[in-house]
């Protein structure tokens, strides 16, 4: 059994048989040149007007100038994820002229907002290098969900971001970034309540955790600082020391929210995903080891030379099965990620784990278990 990226063998054959992880590369950073430095951020969804179709709003950074981040899109089959069709005229959005982002962006999170037809772009900009400040843009779907994703669709949400970072205590931010956003039906209250995770710098350290903002529109936001932090940062849940906290994504199996984070152990020495799982989607978050889904751990397909970070990790159930999209690059010469040459990944995800005790069990790439899939899963189908 080969190891295959982007159907191509690279001619190291796996340990054993019964290894079924498989990996790709679905988008390559060689394949354009304003991504021609890294590809990340992978936020997928069903095409709403296509059943058969997902699309893929993603995002790159030209190795000519790394302080610049554009967005594009693509399609694939829901049969065959692995195949991704990136559309010729991309990007479809960039930094601003001369606003708030015209100097760097990074896709956070994208929603599909049925009552609208319209899908929610969020993402972290800033006027220099860097992210520092949470925006908003809107594009409709149009006929067939995919072809009204353009320049000239995708409409800015005002003139400025829909989340600043709060100097004031209890706050005391400098930066905030990095979204992950999902909402959820008030049948009480009869409306929709949104809720952002969002990544931060400030007193605290550099990118030292999670913290909450929520809305009733997805559009003013208002900050929720956790005073059950026993280290009076406010988080969403209790970071690891010395770790960065940056881009992630929420959803839920069944009665569970988890949140999929991109984690940098040791001040970014290696790159991860960690999980972390709650009951609501406002409190009682916990993180899982940092180690659940390590990447050394899929047998078989793990390298140094390929995969030694993994970040902007995303998991999606796609007819039946889960997978994980992340961007991924080999151990740099120097050690530092920060020149890492970064491809898209996708993963196959058959290892069940458990989370906490009440909580959903989770599917990672990893051997195989014998536990069939729980009846409560989260599908982008």
């Amino acid at each position: 059994m080969a190891f295959v990226v982007a159907g191509t063998a690279l001619g190291c054959e796996l340990a054993s048989a019964a290894v079924t992880i498989r990996g790709e590369v679905i988008v390559h950073r060689r394949s354009a040149d304003w991504l021609s430095q890294q590809t990340q951020e992978p936020c997928i969804l069903p095409n709403p007007k296509d059943p058969a179709r997902l699309v893929m709003f993603y995002s790159g950074v030209p190795a000519s100038n790394r302080n610049l981040c554009y967005i594009g899109k693509a399609w694939a089959l829901k049969s065959n994820p692995f195949a991704w069709h990136q559309h010729e005229a991309n990007p479809v959005f960039g930094p601003s002229k001369d606003g708030w982002d015209s100097g760097s962006m990074r896709l956070d999170a994208v929603l599909y907002v049925p009552e609208e037809e319209a899908y929610y772009i969020y993402y972290s900009g800033a006027k220099a290098a860097g992210q520092d400040r949470i925006g908003l843009a809107i594009c409709p779907a149009g006929a067939d969900g995919y072809s009204s994703i353009s320049p000239a669709d995708i409409q800015r949400a005002g003139s400025e971001p829909v989340l600043a970072p709060e100097a004031a205590e209890p706050f005391c931010e400098n930066m905030a970034s990095q979204a992950a956003v999902m909402r959820e039906w008030d049948s009480t209250a009869k409306r929709w309540n949104w809720f952002m995770y969002y990544s931060y710098r400030g007193k605290d350290g550099t990118l030292p955790g999670i913290r909450l903002a929520t809305s009733e529109d997805g559009k003013t936001w208002k900050r929720q600082f956790n005073t059950k932090d026993p280290r009076g940062m406010g988080q969403l849940f209790a970071s690891t020391l010395d770790a960065y906290y940056e881009w992630h994504q929420v959803f839920k199996i069944g009665d569970t929210y988890v949140l999929s984070i991109e984690v940098g152990t040791e001040r970014g020495k290696r790159w991860r995903p960690v999980i972390a799982v709650s009951r609501h989607p406002d409190r009682g978050w916990a993180q899982l080891d940092v180690d659940t889904a390590l990447q050394t751990k899929w047998e078989g397909i793990y390298r140094d030379d390929t995969i030694f970070h993994v970040a902007t990790p995303a998991f999606y159930q796609i007819e039946g099965k889960w997978y994980l999209y992340t961007q991924a690059c080999p151990l740099p010469a120097n050690r530092n990620y920060i020149d890492g040459q970064w491809d898209m990944w996708c993963f196959t995800c058959d290892r069940e784990i458990a989370t906490l005790p009440g909580h959903a069990r989770l599917f990672v790439p990893g051997q195989p278990t014998a536990t069939k899939p729980s009846a409560q899963q989260r599908t982008v189908e």
